[in-house]
């Protein structure tokens, strides 16, 4: 890593690990398979792809993007590892998407509400890319960040409902997780 790793984006290598709002996240998914399969589903911020990988698993046709192009090496290195079929991996800033509008009906996201400044694009994704009635999942760690997004898009028409919270612990990590259910209004 260099000083042109510490700008505006910081691109550390977040998604060099599983965290553990993606292990809740696709725990739900594991649980309620029949709402997630043969539907069109978007992976935001995929990382090593954990949550992308089951949710195909699962018989979903999802699009996994994250803005690094090495996340997606590894992940698709991930999905071969572990005979899963391939999402389509996809590199693109979720700040600038360009996805036809209303392209897919589910959309996951874990651990992305973590600065203020992504609130306004995020949502902004969400209304182009969400179906309309569609749903994001957005899994996030109790950090405070969580509640003010949810607020934030409720401000903007989203429904929001806390789905759940629980502990979860991942590479000796551990958190408190809140599991959010988005819907975008028709």
């Amino acid at each position: 890593m260099g000083s042109e790793d510490f700008g505006p984006d910081e691109r550390l290598p977040y998604w060099a690990e599983v965290w553990p709002a993606g292990l809740v996240l696709a725990a739900w998914l594991g649980e309620n398979r029949d709402r997630v399969r043969g539907r069109a589903c978007l992976d935001v911020g995929c990382g090593l792809g954990l949550t992308a990988m089951v949710a195909s698993w699962l018989g979903a046709r999802v699009v996994a993007l994250d803005y690094e192009r090495p996340a997606l090496g590894l992940a698709r290195t991930n999905a071969l590892a572990n005979r899963v079929p391939q999402p389509l991996w996809v590199q693109m800033d979720w700040r600038e998407p360009g996805f036809r509008p209303g392209s897919f009906p589910l959309i996951l996201c874990a651990d992305l509400f973590y600065e203020r400044r992504f609130f306004g694009p995020l949502l902004g994704l969400f209304k182009t890319a969400l179906a309309p009635g569609g749903v994001v999942l957005a899994a996030e760690p109790r950090r405070g960040l969580g509640e003010q997004a949810s607020q934030a898009f409720a401000a903007q028409g989203l429904d929001v409902e806390r789905l759940s919270e629980q502990k979860a612990f991942c590479g000796g990590q551990g958190a408190t997780v809140t599991l959010w259910r988005l819907v975008l209004n028709q």
